[in-house]
């Protein structure tokens, strides 16, 4: 069972039966108490933008957040690290890892201790949560599951595997010369990896590789409804740079969002390495476009494959968001724009593309965004009627020798339907700032995380300038 932190000592009695509404927040790292305690909850704190409503959640020396899932009652559950200051012994330690959650007032309402193999968490309508991973599984191609109560008592676990004959298997390799062959992996080389995880009222939709991407949902008993193949996995050998930027690797990013009728959808990078392989697999060629692609997939509730066309791209090189609703779709990325300067080949921007599954494959909306050097969205998410934002790190520059030490900052940059811009938020703090994490909120809000007061080249620094703060903030679009 995962270990209840509560909030404040004096209520560790209580720490196996409820989340209790704290009246402020307390520490537990001790007599030297803890930046976020002078804090209830969201309120406007220089430096930052005053639009936005921020508080501090970490208690350590260095911390970062993982995942970041809002409730359906407006509290949110963060996934974090946490490495406390020991000198200089604080990186020969494991940071703690922990689940945080968070009033939609901003108050800390309590914290569960969380083992080392926990890749994704989602919370459902009742409240309670799927936690995808725990400990180190015995079979790699396994994953432990559980759901748990907000107080983390143990409602029902599995160990999930997913048996695959020989045949049902889709792993390939390429070459640069654009041979592709089918692969059989050794036994001890398959693994199931945990790529995206989604609630649907009380179940679980969760996007796993294994000798292909696979959709898989799970029921609130955690048993599975079905599984359906999405795509083969293409791995690249023996490029050298040259020959990967000529294929238009890398391309990274698998995004999943199931929308208001239960039809799930999963977009992932397409390169023309991957056409064969998927043609071997699903005869029926994806609508759209050949050449540099987002291959868009979309799942019935049933599990039935529905629809299934490419979006263009030129420049993307990591998908960061997947919106959906009804016939429309919104993917947000980020993009390598060629350049001409000394010791620079690509500037990072945002690209935003929208289209709808009722009109043709090519009717698509795309747009660009630069705001300012190097812009790398985290994520893009709906935020409003109409309205999508994107949320991320910016002002920063990097070069071909890598990162410079000039502070960057946060942002949420706020786009219309046609992705037209609306508003920007930057949020600049002492050193260098960026949004980490970011989902909808109540009301069209955003909420995300951030870290800030951080070196802006960590490399370049000793272990004593590494550490940072990190805040949960909310932000309402005008």
């Amino acid at each position: 069972m995962a270990r209840y932190r509560p909030s404040c000592p004096r209520l560790r009695r209580l720490a196996l039966t409820a989340l209790i509404a704290l009246p402020g927040a307390c520490s537990e790292s001790g007599g030297d108490g803890c930046e976020r305690d002078g804090q209830a909850g969201f309120e406007a704190r220089a430096p930052f933008d005053e639009r936005a409503r921020v508080r501090r959640v970490d208690c350590a020396f260095m911390s970062g957040v993982h995942g970041l899932v809002s409730a359906p009652d407006g509290s949110l559950w963060l996934r974090r690290t946490e490495f406390k200051d020991r000198g200089d012994d604080t990186f020969f330690h494991p940071p703690d890892k922990l689940l945080t959650h968070v009033g939609a007032g901003g108050e800390l309402l309590g914290e569960l201790s969380l083992p080392d193999f926990v890749r994704a968490h989602v919370v459902h309508p009742s409240g309670e949560l799927t936690v995808v991973g725990w400990e180190r599984p015995e079979d790699a191609k396994t994953v432990q599951v559980r759901r748990l109560r907000p107080d983390g008592s143990l409602i029902s676990e599995r160990v999930l595997g997913l048996p695959l004959a020989p045949e049902e298997r889709m792993y390939y390799l390429a070459s640069p010369d654009g041979t592709v062959e089918k692969v059989e992996l050794p036994e001890e080389e398959r693994a199931l990896g945990v790529v995206a995880a989604r609630a649907h009222g009380e179940d679980l939709f969760l996007l796993v590789a294994l000798d292909g991407l696979r959709l898989m949902r799970l029921d609130s008993a955690l048993q599975v409804r079905w599984v359906s193949a999405v795509a083969p996995s293409v791995g690249l050998t023996g490029a050298n740079a040259e020959q990967m930027r000529a294929l238009g690797v890398p391309f990274l990013g698998w995004m999943l969002e199931v929308d208001e009728a239960g039809r799930a959808q999963v977009a992932t990078p397409f390169l023309v390495f991957h056409r064969r392989p998927y043609a071997e697999n699903f005869p029926q060629p994806p609508e759209g476009p050949e050449g540099r692609a987002i291959l868009l997939t979309r799942f019935e509730p049933t599990g039935e494959r529905s629809a299934v066309r490419t979006v263009p791209t030129e420049h993307a090189d990591e998908l960061v968001g997947l919106a959906v609703s009804g016939e429309s779709y919104v993917l947000g990325a980020r993009a390598a724009t060629p350049v001409e300067q000394p010791d620079k080949r690509t500037e990072a921007d945002v690209f935003f593309v929208a289209g709808r599954w009722d009109a043709p494959a090519d009717a698509l909306i795309t747009r660009a965004h630069t705001l300012d050097q190097d812009d790398a969205p985290v994520a893009m998410l709906p935020c409003g009627a109409g309205r999508y934002c994107f949320a991320g790190h910016t002002s920063y520059l990097m070069t071909d020798r890598g990162r410079t030490q000039e502070p960057g900052e946060g942002f949420i940059l706020t786009v219309d339907a046609r992705g037209e811009r609306q508003d920007l938020l930057r949020l600049q703090g002492e050193r260098d700032t960026e949004v980490l994490q970011a989902v909808p909120g109540p009301g069209g809000s955003v909420v995300f995380a951030l870290s800030t007061n951080q070196p802006a080249n960590i490399a370049r620094v000793g272990n004593a300038f590494k550490n940072n703060e990190t805040w949960l903030g909310v932000f309402s679009p005008p």
